[in-house]
């Protein structure tokens, strides 16, 4: 939770006033909590505090908000270049990816697969391979990387 709150906020200390508000948060409302996956409320209450902090912080500027010049943020920050996915399909052929999955080393190849096709969590693809989380992560790391060297992707 607090890489995903470093990761919302500017400076290391917000993230870790708002780690702290988030559990305060949660012992406030334990009687509300109806039980559920515990991860993905966590997750609102910490988005909830970063937005907070970042609301004190005056740094928090609606979309809808007009500047002097008659326009909202949302159409300020709207771009017209084509997407991720529009820039890799103009970039590469699915051929070409199933040619570079297919040469990956074994291991990265196995990550990548049980994540993508398999859907599977990085701690089930570990135990699946009977390997080391830090292993999988990394596999997944290499498999990416090499994936964008072979078709073409800048880092």
């Amino acid at each position: 939770m607090q890489a995903f709150l470093r990761g919302l906020l500017p400076t290391t200390a917000d993230a870790e006033d708002a780690f702290q508000e988030t559990w305060v948060r949660v012992v406030k409302s334990a009687g509300k909590y109806r039980g559920g996956k515990v991860k993905p409320y966590l997750a609102v209450v910490a988005r909830s505090a970063a937005i907070d902090r970042l609301r004190q912080m005056g740094r928090l500027v609606s979309l809808d908000a007009e500047d002097g010049e008659g326009a909202s943020a949302a159409e300020r920050l709207s771009d017209e270049s084509p997407s991720p996915g529009e820039r890799f399909e103009s970039k590469a052929t699915a051929e070409d990816v199933r040619e570079a999955v297919r040469v990956l080393p074994e291991g990265p190849r196995q990550v990548l697969l049980m994540r993508i096709e398999g859907e599977l969590s990085f701690k089930e693809i570990a135990s699946e391979l009977g390997v080391p989380l830090g292993t999988a992560l990394t596999w997944m790391r290499t498999a990416t990387l090499k994936l964008k060297e072979m078709l073409g992707e800048s880092k």
